[in-house]
C-alpha cells in the first residue's frame, strides 16, 4: 500500500471538509509536531471535539484508524528532519553566501532570545538536585549531541562529580550502562534525528531505577516522554544542520546553577584540579 503524505492530503482535501474537519485540519497543519504525540482523545480535547470526531477525520483522509494517521505524521516529521531534506531546502533558500550567514545568525539569535524568555528554572533546580544526589552521573550523547555532553561532563568532572561518558551506541552503550543503579543519574542529550540507542538507554536506565534527565528540542519527543526531568532548547536554524548555540547556553546555566548550590565544595574541587594540572606541567 502506498504511503499517504498526511499534510499534503489535508491541503488537497481542505475545501471538501466539514467545518469541524477544517478546524482539525488547520490545527494539524499548524501544529503537526505536537499532534504527532497526542492521542485521539487529547487532540479532541484540545479543540473541543470528541475522540470519535478525530478518528472519523483520520478515516476521511484514507487511513484505517487514528494510529495509522498519527504514524503518517511522524513519518512526515522524520522526512523533514533528514539531512538530505534540510540540505535541499537550505540550498533553495540561499542564493548568496551573505544571505546564508545573515539568516543563520538571525535564527540563532531568535532561538537564544526565546530560550532566555522562557527558561523553566524549576526544572533546572530539579536537575541540580539529582546531580548532587547521584553517586555516578552517566552522560550519553550520540552523533553531534556529543558536543553538549562532552562540555557538561568535562566541567562537572572538574567540579568533583563522578562521571561516566558514553559516545557509542550498540553493545558498547550497554557495556557502559550495566552498572547503573537507582543511586545514579543518566543525562541524555538527543536532538533531531533522534537515535533509537538514546531511547533504549533511557528505558534501560529507568528499568534499573536510575533518574533520567533529557536535554532535547521538544517536550513532545518520544525520548523526552520517558525522562524524569526534561530541559528543552531549540536547535533548528535555516541551514541543513542542527545549531548548538542555545544548547550550549543551557549547559552554561546548568553549570552556574550547580556552582551556586554549593560554592565551597565546587571551589575546593576546582582548586585541587588546577593544582593537579600544574603538577603535570600541561600548559605553556
Amino acid at each position: 500500500m502506498k504511503k499517504i503524505d498526511v499534510l499534503k492530503k489535508i491541503e488537497e482535501q481542505y475545501d471538501e471538509f466539514t467545518e469541524s474537519q477544517k478546524i482539525l485540519g488547520k490545527y494539524i497543519l499548524d501544529n503537526y509536531r505536537e499532534a504527532a504525540f497526542l492521542s485521539a482523545q487529547e487532540l479532541g480535547d484540545t479543540l473541543g471535539f470528541s475522540d470519535a470526531t478525530v478518528i472519523r477525520f483520520s478515516k476521511v483522509l484514507g487511513f484505517n484508524g487514528y494510529t495509522e494517521f498519527k504514524d503518517s505524521i511522524r513519518e512526515n516529521i522524520k522526512r523533514q528532519l533528514s539531512p538530505d531534506t534540510k540540505l535541499l531546502k537550505s540550498m533553495k533558500n540561499f542564493k548568496h553566501k551573505d544571505d546564508a550567514i545573515t539568516n543563520i545568525c538571525k535564527a540563532d539569535l531568535k532561538n537564544l532570545e526565546e530560550y532566555l524568555l522562557n527558561i523553566k528554572s524549576e526544572r533546572m533546580d530539579q536537575a541540580v538536585d539529582q546531580i548532587y544526589k547521584a553517586e555516578t552521573i552517566y552522560f550519553l550523547g550520540l552523533g553531534t549531541s556529543v558536543i553538549v555532553i562532552d562540555f557538561l561532563a568535562y566541567h562537572m568532572r572538574r567540579m568533583g562529580f563522578r562521571v561516566n561518558v558514553i559516545h557509542h551506541g550498540g553493545l558498547m552503550l550497554f557495556d557502559h550502562l550495566t552498572s547503573i543503579s537507582e543511586k545514579d543519574l543518566l543525562i541524555v542529550a538527543t536532538f533531531p534525528r533522534y537515535s533509537k540507542d538514546s531511547m533504549n538507554a533511557v528505558l534501560y536506565a529507568k528499568k534499573k531505577g536510575a533518574t533520567v534527565v533529557v536535554i532535547t528540542d521538544s517536550e513532545l519527543s518520544e525520548v523526552a516522554n520517558k525522562g524524569d526531568i526534561v530541559l528543552t532548547t531549540k536547535t533548528n536554524n535555516t541551514s541543513f544542520f542542527n545549531s548548538y548555540i542555545v544548547p550550549m547556553e543551557l549547559c552554561n546555566l546548568l553549570l552556574i546553577s550547580i556552582l551556586e548550590r554549593n560554592k565551597d565544595k565546587i571551589y575546593s574541587s576546582l582548586k585541587e584540579n588546577i593544582n593537579s594540572m600544574e603538577d603535570f606541567d600541561l600548559f605553556i
